[in-house]
This record gives structure tokens, sequence and C-alpha cells, in this order.
């Protein structure tokens, strides 16, 4: 390890390390859209690191991509047979107590642990974010209605994570996560996934002109920013990334400005750091 190469907090591990896997599955991943034809993109922090540094953010800790739900749909369906046996695709189906709507492809036999869930019991690797998206109606009565509705079925959801409860700054809203907690145990979990699903596929029944990504930007600022034209997925061009090219959207200046401002500045030295709380991690559990 160099000297100069960035490491986790608290932990002797470069972030570079855990890219390298990251990278990895990611190329899995492609491999699996190429073969069955299904169309994604680099998104969120991975396609600022692939416009600004041709790569990761330095200090990034995971990769993000997303694509249409139609897509996503046909994704879980070739990942089910197609999926190299070394990799684990997990979401509320395959790992029942996962508490997003989106999925994850992690590594086996590695160990990525985020701090607040670190007692959930589910697989813990490392991985990369799957992303879909879904047909929204912003500036609309039924479109505000369908955003605050997932976003609080989402907040009650995570409520079942006790550390999440904890790390409520606000002592007020802290004892009412404390409270949902014990309330929910008589709910079961796979009810409210399904009916958060439901309610993000709410309009993917017609062709409407935006899509949004639901499963974590449903608070309204973050919904605002990552809510962008449906065009945009069927117009990629393919980018470096780490030496290996993959599909980003052309239009990728406008949606990186819409979401982040001035995206090509870098931030302070303050918030250059990974943003996932990892406070373990083992690149061989069978050592």
């Amino acid at each position: 390890m160099q000297k100069n190469e960035l490491k986790f907090p608290g932990l002797n591990v470069s972030i570079k390390e855990a890219q390298n896997v990251q990278l990895e599955i990611l190329l899995e991943f492609d491999r699996l859209c190429k073969k069955n034809k299904i169309q994604y993109q680099l998104f969120s922090g991975t396609l600022i690191g692939a416009i600004r540094h041709n790569g990761f953010i330095p200090w990034d800790d995971d990769i993000d991509v997303c694509m249409l739900r139609e897509e996503y749909d046909r994704f879980l369906e070739a990942s089910k047979k197609d999926l190299n046996e070394s990799y684990f695709l997990q979401n509320y189906h395959t790992d029942k107590n996962f508490q997003s709507q989106y999925s994850k492809i992690k590594k086996n036999n590695t160990r990525y642990i985020e701090d607040l869930v670190q007692d959930v019991d589910m697989h813990q690797g490392i991985f990369i974010d799957v992303f879909p998206y879904d047909h929204v109606r912003p500036q609309t009565l039924k479109g505000r209605a369908q955003r605050i509705a997932i976003d609080q079925l989402k907040i009650m959801n995570y409520c079942r994570v006790m550390r999440v409860n904890d790390s409520e700054e606000k002592k007020g809203l802290r004892l009412t996560k404390k409270a949902t907690y014990y309330l929910l145990k008589a709910i079961p979990k796979n009810k409210m996934d399904r009916l958060i699903t439901k309610l993000v596929r709410a309009f993917n029944h017609k062709d409407e002109k935006y899509v949004g990504e639901l499963s974590i930007s449903t608070g309204k600022r973050m919904y605002d920013s990552f809510v962008i034209k449906k065009e945009f997925f069927y117009d990629s061009i393919d980018w470096d990334f780490e030496g290996h090219k993959f599909p980003i959207p052309r239009a990728y200046d406008e949606i990186l400005t819409k979401n982040y401002g001035n995206y090509m500045e870098m931030p302070s030295l303050k918030e250059q750091e990974p943003h996932h709380g990892i406070i373990e991690i083992n690149f061989n559990t069978k050592e």
C-alpha cells in the first residue's frame, strides 16, 4: 500500500482496494447486461467520477448504475440464470431483511459492513448499487402524493433498524422512530415492501415524459434533483472509467448540473471522504 493512498477512516485499508473489487463487480454486471441486451447507465457519483476523473472519485466507496424499470425487471430475471456464482443479487426478494427497494450486487465471501446496518442479518459483502427509474408526474397533485406516500413508507421501513433510529439527532423524532420500531413488529416487512413497489410503479402504465429514482430520492429536494427526461435513457455514449468503457447519458452535463450544480469543482477537503460509514472490510472471508 502506498503512503499517499486514501484509507477508510479508522481502518488500515486503502479505498482503492475496495474500488478494485467494485470494478470487478461492475464488469460482471456489464457482461450480464450486454449478453441480455439490457440498457443501463453509470449514475450519480460514479457518473461524476467518469466525467471528472475518468474513473472513481478518489474517495468514493461504491459504484452506482441505473436503468429504466422495464430494463431493471429484465435484469432481475437475467440475474437468476446468468449472474456468476461468485456474486449475489441482493434485494428484498432475495434477502428478506434488506431495507431498500433497489438492488445491490455483492461479492460472496467478502465483508463490507456499514455502521447503521451492522446488526441486520443479511448479506454484508462488497457491493455496487443498481437503481430503477420509474415514471413520475412532477408538479401534479398525484405526483406529489406519490412522492410523499413513498417517502413516509420508506422512513417507516427504516425504523425497523434500531441503529438508524438511534442516529436521529432530534430527540422527539428519535423517540417516535423507536416507538415505530416496536409497532412495526405487527406488520410483515414484505407487505410494506410490496406496497412501496406498487406505489413507485403507479404511473408506469402510461408513457410519461419524466422518470425519477424513487428508491432513495423521495425527499423533496432530492426528488426534484433526480427527476429527468425519460428520453435521456435512450441516448447513451461510451465513456472511459478505470480503463474500461461503460455507457453514460449523452446529456450527462444537463443531468449532473441539475443534480449537483458545478460538478466539476472539487469539494472541500472535509467532504473528501467515504460516505457509507464502513466499519469492517474483509476481502476473503475464507482465509
